[in-house]
């Protein structure tokens, strides 16, 4: 007997049916917290233990609403089908419109019966960090050019000579002589004597 279990996923919660051989023979609302993935488990686990296979779960990829069921999915080694929104859409308009369907779990589940998805690999732990590693490095190394050109704008209007004496503006020495003298005017109200020692001490 095939068993599907779809979700309709939103902020904190999702709407899960389950479908039998094509008919759907429960629907209800889950909260994402620690009772309703318990009672979610024992669900998946009762029908495990009487068919002898997982039922076939789908949901949708929402962002970060959608990371806390795939994180329960993953922690109990459950397979499922993670679909990509403009990949459901598509899937799901092909079906007719049933104005008794309190959510688009219904349609996930219907389209499930005749689509060729593909089950989400699973990801060792190290292949994770590794993943999150990358996106928070790509974040900063985008801040930093933002950071930069800014500075750059900003010294045009303010200190555009100092670019051309220091040609590596990324550089520990320029960014402390940036840092001591953001205005010629500064640079003016200084001795040489004043100047050097400055600079030898940064």
């Amino acid at each position: 007997m095939q068993t599907i279990i779809a979700f309709d996923v939103s902020m904190g919660k999702s709407y899960m049916v389950i479908y039998q051989n094509g008919q759907c023979v429960e629907e209800k609302e889950i909260q994402h917290n620690k009772k309703d993935f318990q009672a979610l488990h024992v669900t998946i686990q009762s029908l495990f233990m009487r068919y002898g296979q997982y039922p076939e779960i789908v949901f949708e990829a929402t962002g970060v609403y959608s990371k806390v069921l795939e994180s329960f999915m993953q922690a109990n080694q459950y397979p499922y089908y993670l679909l990509n929104p403009l990949e459901a859409k598509q899937q799901c308009d092909r079906l007719r419109v049933h104005k008794t369907d309190r959510s688009d779990a219904h349609r996930l589940a219907q389209t499930h019966l005749t689509s060729n998805r593909k089950p989400k690999v699973f990801e060792s732990t190290e292949y994770q960090q590794l993943r999150v590693l990358s996106r928070f490095y790509e974040e900063i190394d985008k801040e930093i050019i933002l950071i930069k050109n800014r500075l750059h704008n900003a010294l045009q209007l303010t200190f555009p000579e100092l670019a051309s004496i220091f040609p590596n503006q990324n550089s520990a020495l320029y960014l402390n002589v940036l840092l001591l003298f953001p205005h010629p005017e500064l640079v003016l109200s200084c001795s040489r004597t004043v100047l050097k020692n400055k600079l030898l001490a940064n």
